[in-house]
């Protein structure tokens, strides 16, 4: 497996340089009995070089860039022709996160923690391109595109829940579905990234876990106890089966199996506490399913997996609308009670992981992706007016996708988390609101009192929320507890 790798890292840095690093490279090894080289099961050679590589560029001046750059190529172009004498398969890439897509020779696998971003704008400056598929993500529009998503089902429901023909015009401006469809998407791009350049399976999970956990139990817990001052019934009552099995069924993402608390806001048009939380169980099941698509990537490329799992998706998606719309019931909102079986199933996880795999798709092509802003701009507006006249809602995931792209990506507004990421608290905070306030007769007696009120309970309640929880559980390397986002400096190369 080593064949020439000592030749290649001389011509690198130099015979003292490339000494250092052909050593490094050799701690990464173990000898079998009859004196040939074995790499380990954690690394690939692949990785080992790219490793070795990325860091040695960024402890040394930047002129070695460009013949770090060819030495890289050639080193991986020698690679790919040599069998694994551990798999048996030609060309096999045996590390944890190596990544071979559809029939080609490209792999996507993240810059390993121990490389620097400085290494990484190194190696992009030299080659005019990002390091096997890791774009750079320090200039995005995301976390402004979710919170106004966000503020769309926030707005959309202030009608919804209240039913108040002052607000009609919401439930026509501001799309619900359109939003957590969106959020989908971007779900897909950014926790399939995630994921790749997690150091282990348990570091991914661990980031998942303290991201979105600590906020949801906070508005479970912190609903279920303080709405016993709205019931109807007595604490004994109140505190008896119902509340317990909204508790334990919400806690575990369970929310269809108790959406309400005994007694309260039994006189509200629906008594769901928080019948947002529906698409977070969806997002729990992306999690979970992201290994187990990676795997399947490794194994038989990610083309063909995702191809199939879209093609699958589309089926269980259009396949129940169908059925749904045979027996004139389709899924007008989430919340609707007469919703028959087809339309409920219509919105579940298998139907929403078309948008899910749209958006890994858009993590992987990005970089040829950016190179056709405009076109994509046009064929997108083309797409929607399509959709919207003749399809009515068949090809949405292709226009969604497309709005995410040049949203997201096109043009950078600055550092809109600069203060934090107020999405999620807007998200999960918003119903329960909403319902106390159309409790109180708040929305019928005055309109205006109760949007206004209402958008300002949620906003406080969304910045205390990451302020006192969300950002508590981050992990240290989370880029919102490092401050504001800044790139790393371009290095000055020179001749």
């Amino acid at each position: 497996m080593a064949f020439g790798i000592d030749s290649i890292l001389d011509r690198m840095l130099g015979r003292a340089n490339g000494s250092v690093m052909a050593t490094q490279l050799s701690n990464c090894y173990i000898w079998s009995p009859n004196g040939n080289k074995k790499h380990r099961s954690s690394a690939s050679a692949k990785q080992i070089a790219r490793r070795v590589v990325l860091t040695r560029c960024s402890q040394t001046n930047h002129r070695a860039a460009p013949t770090l750059a060819a030495a890289w190529v050639e080193w991986q172009a020698r690679m790919q022709p040599q069998s694994n004498p551990q798999s048996g398969r030609l060309g096999s890439d045996s590390g944890p996160r190596g990544l071979r897509r559809g029939g080609d020779t490209s792999v996507l696998s993240p810059v390993s923690p121990d490389s620097s971003a400085q290494a990484r704008t190194v190696s992009q400056a030299s080659t005019g391109t990002t390091v096997n598929g890791i774009t750079d993500f320090s200039k995005n529009n995301l976390d402004c595109l979710r919170l106004i998503l966000a503020s769309i089902v926030f707005f959309y429901h202030s009608y919804v829940l209240s039913l108040v023909p002052a607000l009609a015009g919401f439930d026509k401006y501001f799309s619900a579905h359109f939003a957590v469809k969106a959020f989908f998407v971007i779900s897909g791009l950014l926790i399939y990234r995630s994921y790749v350049r997690s150091s282990s399976a348990g570091s991914y999970f661990e980031k998942r876990v303290r991201r979105i956990y600590p906020a949801y139990f906070t508005v479970i817990v912190l609903s279920a106890v303080a709405l016993c001052t709205m019931s109807s019934l007595s604490p004994a009552h109140y505190f008896g089966f119902g509340f317990w099995k909204y508790l334990c069924a919400n806690l575990l993402f369970l929310n269809f199996l108790a959406p309400s608390l005994p007694g309260v806001f039994t006189s509200n048009s629906i008594p769901a506490v928080n019948g947002a939380l529906w698409t977070l169980k969806i997002e729990v099941a992306f999690y979970l399913l992201v290994p187990v698509l990676y795997i399947l990537s490794r194994r038989f490329g990610t083309k063909k997996v995702m191809a199939t799992v879209f093609c699958l998706s589309c089926l269980w998606k259009y396949g129940f609308a169908f059925l749904a719309s045979l027996e004139h019931a389709p899924a007008l909102f989430t919340l609707d009670p007469s919703r028959n079986i087809y339309s409920q199933l219509d919105v579940q996880f298998p139907a929403q992981l078309v948008y899910f795999v749209a958006g890994i798709l858009i993590m992987l092509y990005l970089d040829k992706l950016k190179l056709h802003f405009r076109a994509i701009a046009v064929i997108t507006a083309g797409l929607y007016l399509l959709d919207h006249w003749v399809a009515r809602g068949g090809l949405d995931v292709f226009w969604i996708s497309g709005i995410v792209l040049l949203f997201g990506f096109w043009r950078y507004f600055g550092n809109f988390s600069k203060y934090g990421d107020f999405s999620y608290g807007v998200y999960i905070v918003h119903f329960p609101i909403l319902q106390i306030l159309i409790a109180f007769g708040i929305a019928n007696s005055s309109p205006a009192v109760f949007l206004l009120t209402s958008v300002v309970l949620v906003a406080l309640a969304a910045v205390l929320m990451w302020y006192l929880v969300e950002s508590r559980f981050l992990t240290s390397s989370s880029h919102y507890r490092q401050g504001a986002i800044k790139p790393p400096a371009q290095p000055v190369l020179k001749s």
